[in-house]
């Protein structure tokens, strides 16, 4: 299933509470500030299927979970952000278009905080 994207720089904006960014995956929808190249559509593909392997509430849980364990340890908002295993598994392989044909499920699981 692809995302349904909404266009929205407010709602992107609002949406934007721990970094600014240009896309955020709330299952399934992909709110946009402006278009995605490729790289970024495939980073944002990867955050569905982490999404779908915990059932939506799963992810959002271990992603708050991440962020507040980043926070204790680096004591900075973006370092936090860039340390939560999803966020490091889709920085990772972004660049890589075949990466979620071919993506093992819980790939985020060999990332650390």
């Amino acid at each position: 299933m692809l995302p349904i994207i909404i266009k929205s720089r407010i709602l992107a904006s609002l949406m934007s509470i721990v970094v600014v960014a240009n896309a955020i995956s709330l299952y399934p929808f992909l709110i946009v500030r402006t278009n995605l190249d490729e790289h970024q559509m495939n980073h944002e593909l990867i955050h569905f299927e982490q999404q779908k392997e915990l059932y939506i509430v799963g992810f959002y849980t271990l992603y708050v979970y991440d962020f507040l364990k980043g926070m204790i340890k680096y004591k900075d908002r973006t370092q936090a952000y860039y340390m939560i295993r999803f966020e490091q598994e889709a920085y990772n392989n972004q660049h890589d278009l075949g990466y979620v044909a071919g993506r093992n499920k819980q790939a985020w699981k060999k990332y650390e905080v």
